[in-house]
């Protein structure tokens, strides 16, 4: 049987860990995504001891191995580099130092990390734009080697700038494999992530099947996730149009055999949140077992 995993920020948000986490494995889901977006070098946890930074992580770990649930993935940042943003650029790079960390100190093999997002700062050059992805990205390679785990780079999407819609420089294949595989290490993996390829499909992105199969047997981590083609909205999968029977057919094709992990929008359940979880689950082990398909 495959593993099936959810990213859990909403739940732990709303929750706690440990609550979290026991309605995570009551709903049939083997691991999770941790989020670390909500620490900041200005906390108690990142920005203060040793000792209070392991402790807090070993604590989540152990409660995970209590419900023996396997903390498959970690989710960094977000944020990224700018353009001409010097203070923002040591920020990011302090932040993701500790998000390596923080993955060893969880147990989670890789670490997921964020493109720059052309949202932010519009059309750029592309040699800036590749310039400023590699000197990121080359910054992390020591401490990913240092604390034994992966840089996870995620698929790219639309990006929206002034209202208008515009592909992200790095939703293009050739773009994205471009960095992966200048990165000189060999701690790095990708993760697809359908949602985005999907929304990015009218600028002449391949669809997500055809995007798993360019990227092939580098990947190891998904987010899986359903849309119409026009938002990243994050839907539970046979919402949206993705073809879900040939994404199946395109991971068994490039040997994919990692947790199918699902980053669903999850907050708006508000107090159903546990009800919805538990539905979730349930639903999706039928769906992959039958392979994207419940008709």
């Amino acid at each position: 049987m495959k593993k099936i995993g959810i990213s859990c920020k909403s739940l732990v948000d709303r929750y706690g860990v440990s609550r979290a986490f026991e309605i995570v494995k009551k709903s049939g889901f083997d691991s999770v995504d941790y989020s670390l977006e909500r620490y900041k070098p200005e906390d108690n946890i990142y920005g203060g001891s040793d000792d209070a930074f392991e402790s807090h992580f070993y604590e989540i770990k152990k409660k995970a191995e209590e419900w023996e649930l396997e903390i498959s993935q970690t989710h960094g940042r977000c944020a990224t580099y700018f353009p001409n943003d010097e203070e923002r650029t040591v920020w990011i790079d302090k932040v993701n130092a500790l998000d390596l960390r923080a993955t060893a100190a969880l147990g989670a093999p890789s670490c997921v990390t964020h493109f720059l997002n052309c949202t932010r700062f519009g059309k750029q050059p592309p040699e800036l734009l590749h310039g400023l992805a590699a000197s990121m990205y080359d910054k992390m390679v020591p401490y990913a080697e240092r604390y034994g785990v992966n840089i996870a780079m995620e698929t790219f999407g639309a990006a929206r700038v002034s209202g208008d819609r515009i592909r992200d420089f790095f939703a293009d294949p050739k773009e994205f494999k471009y960095q992966f595989d200048r990165l000189n290490t060999e701690n790095k993996t990708i993760c697809v992530d359908t949602g985005h390829t999907h929304e990015a499909e009218s600028f002449w992105v391949p669809p997500p099947e055809e995007m798993i199969r360019i990227l092939g047997k580098d990947i190891s981590i998904l987010h899986l996730h359903d849309n119409s083609g026009h938002w990243d909205d994050h839907l539970l999968p046979g919402m949206g149009n993705i073809k879900w029977p040939s994404v199946f057919d395109a991971l068994d094709e490039v040997g994919y055999s990692g947790v199918y992990n699902f980053e669903l929008s999850i907050a708006f359940a508000g107090q159903l949140l546990d009800e919805y979880i538990a539905f979730a689950g349930r639903y999706l082990r039928e769906f992959v077992d039958r392979r994207g398909s419940l008709k």
